[in-house]
């Protein structure tokens, strides 16, 4: 693979992720790639999609209580969540920095925790590291809030 091909690297994605078996279901849209949360106590999705300035790699929910949850142990922890991607990324063996997470709540009304990851050289890099990141987002939020079956409340 060479060149960018947004869809060839989200269609790899989906099936990755499918292989995995981390998330509940795995749809891909247009330009996104969406995975359901496994174990979550309400619906929360996990996105990846290609933007102007690389991919974006968030997850998000209607929920307002999980995404207190999350929000709630955040601060009760020591760790900021820029340090808790880095570990998860450490140990996907992905030594770049971690990117800034942002919190918002966007024009749907989701509650988001969402990166941006810059686009790389080709087609099997940006695969690589859309793919880095989305595990990485998944192991890190399953051990936050309710987002597992044993976090639950």
């Amino acid at each position: 693979m060479t060149a960018h091909d947004p869809t060839s690297t989200l269609t790899a994605l989906a099936q990755h992720a499918r292989e995995s078996s981390c998330f509940a279901g795995v749809r891909q849209e247009g330009g996104r790639l969406e995975c359901d949360a496994k174990g979550a106590s309400a619906p929360a999705q996990y996105r990846v999609e290609v933007a102007s300035d690389g991919w974006r790699v968030s997850l998000g929910t209607l929920d307002r209580w999980l995404s207190e949850s999350i929000e709630s142990q955040l601060v009760e922890g020591r760790e900021s969540i820029e340090d808790l991607l880095q570990e998860e990324l450490t140990d996907l063996e992905w030594m770049t920095p971690a990117p800034t997470v942002k919190h918002f709540r966007d024009e749907s009304k989701r509650y988001v925790f969402e990166c941006t990851v810059s686009l790389g050289k080709d087609t099997t890099t940006d695969v690589h590291c859309a793919r880095t990141f989305l595990f990485a987002f998944e192991s890190m939020f399953r051990q936050l809030g309710d987002m597992s079956e044993s976090g639950a409340h």
